[in-house]
């Protein structure tokens, strides 16, 4: 972690940004390591006293994406997936990506975000929603600043590109309600490397598609 938080301040000084000075760097590195073990450490959820959540509708001039990624045990792999919808739940386009050399779930995710608008942009979707499960990163992608996290550099870049679009906005959702591009991730282990689908889902997902609509 001094070595990360090293090359971030490097990088910093480079692009002539405010950074930490070196009697900082140990503190830094501290605290980056105790938030990692604060997500990690969370008491988990009681599912079944929640609500039953799914999928919402965007408004009838956006577009809404919902990501996700997953980790494939035994490897350096991770899937990811992207799955744009329309205010008429229509699907506009879905994608399954195989990364390689991945082992964070904080990084698979952030750079899936970082997909799904990138998607966006491939689709000329420039009104959107862009919608996921793992509460921390959302809140990053929300706030105003630059992130410092793990995946802060990935983060930052994420909200530059979306905002290049005409409007682009982060939003959390229970992962109940984000199983469909939870689906394309895990289907990501039969990719070679992307499989794309333009107003289509493959066909094994149909079910997961079915039973998300609100």
């Amino acid at each position: 972690m001094v070595a990360w938080c090293l090359w971030q301040r490097r990088n910093r000084l480079r692009e002539h940004q405010h950074t930490w000075q070196l009697h900082e760097i140990g503190n830094k590195a501290k605290e980056l390591v105790q938030e990692f073990w604060d997500v990690h450490h969370k008491e988990p959820q009681v599912l079944d006293q929640q609500p039953h959540v799914r999928w919402s509708l965007p408004p009838v001039i956006s577009y809404k994406a919902n990501f996700d990624a997953a980790l494939f045990e035994g490897t350096n792999q991770v899937g990811i997936g992207v799955v744009f919808r329309d205010h008429a739940r229509n699907v506009m386009a879905a994608l399954s990506q195989r990364v390689d050399s991945i082992k964070l779930v904080e990084v698979a995710k952030s750079l899936t975000a970082r997909r799904a608008v990138v998607f966006a942009r491939e689709l000329s979707l420039f009104e959107v929603i862009i919608e996921g499960d793992y509460l921390c990163l959302i809140q990053a992608l929300q706030g105003s600043g630059r992130c410092n996290t793990l995946f802060g550099h990935i983060t930052n870049e994420t909200k530059r590109l979306g905002g290049l679009l005409r409007h682009c906005h982060f939003q959390h959702v229970q992962q109940e309600g984000n199983r469909l591009a939870h689906g394309l991730a895990r289907r990501a282990v039969l990719a070679v490397d992307t499989d794309v689908w333009v107003e289509d889902l493959p066909s094994d997902l149909d079910d997961v598609f079915q039973t998300d609509l609100p």
